[in-house]
């Protein structure tokens, strides 16, 4: 017959009543905890403010899709505030529903700095009403975050089209294009991704590309043609599964040397999170001065 090791029950026992205790946080407790996290970046204090934060945490307020873990959250809210660098939050009321937390707030800022790398500075001044939801766990840090009015700042600066989740799906296209990461590009796209690019001002044998095999063929071809210094999607048009994005482009004739700059209009078709269609459009270039290019 098996011995029962007394020592261990009890160790079991107490490992129980320790995780009971930790169950039972007050709402006085956990409320202290959210005003804390909070006073954190009132105070501009974002590495204090991500001490509250778990590192599993899920933000469900940042974009179309929850952002996962940590470090991602604390970037995208680095991101955010750097862009209204002058911002000041008021908190007007804190409530408490069992391990959740809502916190109404209001956020007064002036939109300065670029955001996301995609929106330029608009200069426009936001006052954002929202609530906040925030969840505690035991160990009193924060696993959760979502929002009431989360669109509202992109609303407020003329950009509430990004509030589609179907331009997220544009604009990681547009990152991936900027580490020169075709393989990342195909991946947001489908196995029958037609890419029309009649428009004949980068390429003269312009034509429509048909599939992932065309489509990498496409932008080989367009890497020995021009090489791009600046290529900055500053406005995103979306409805349903339609998106626009206009683009200030800068690039070099690789054959001649000679540096242009154009405006670039791109039209996507986006279904089911992958894009389906893509039809190019640029502006007659304008030469650009070679004093001021390397």
């Amino acid at each position: 017959m098996k011995t029962i090791n007394f020592f261990s029950v009890l160790s079991f026992f107490l490992m129980l009543t320790v995780q009971s205790v930790k169950a039972q946080m007050s709402a006085e407790q956990i409320k202290q905890v959210a005003k804390e996290s909070y006073d954190a970046i009132i105070n501009h204090d974002l590495d204090k403010f991500s001490s509250y934060i778990a590192d599993n945490a899920v933000d469900y307020a940042q974009g179309a899709e929850p952002v996962k873990d940590k470090m991602a959250i604390m970037n995208g809210i680095k991101t955010l505030f750097s862009a209204f660098p002058d911002y000041k939050i008021t908190v007007e009321d804190i409530a408490v529903s069992g391990n959740r937390v809502y916190i109404k707030n209001n956020f007064k800022a002036t939109h300065t700095v670029s955001l996301m790398g995609m929106i330029p500075p608009t200069g426009k001044k936001v006052d954002w009403n929202d609530t906040d939801i925030i969840e505690i766990d035991n160990n009193g840090k924060i696993v959760a975050h979502w929002a009431n009015n989360p669109n509202e700042l992109l609303v407020q600066i003329g950009y509430g089209s990004l509030a589609n989740p179907n331009v997220g799906v544009v604009m990681a296209a547009y990152s991936e294009f900027g580490k020169g990461n075709v393989p990342g590009i195909l991946a947001l796209c489908t196995n029958d991704i037609i890419f029309d690019i009649t428009d004949r001002v980068f390429l003269p044998e312009g034509k429509m590309y048909k599939g992932t095999t065309e489509v990498t063929e496409f932008f080989k071809y367009l890497a020995s043609k021009v090489q791009f210094t600046k290529f900055e999607p500053y406005r995103f048009i979306a409805d349903g599964d339609d998106v626009i994005a206009l683009i200030n482009g800068e690039y070099k004739d690789l054959k001649t040397g000679k540096m242009s700059k154009a405006n670039i209009f791109h039209q996507f078709k986006v279904a089911n999170g992958k894009i389906t269609w893509l039809k190019g459009n640029t502006d007659a270039p304008h030469d650009l001065a070679m004093s001021t290019k390397k």
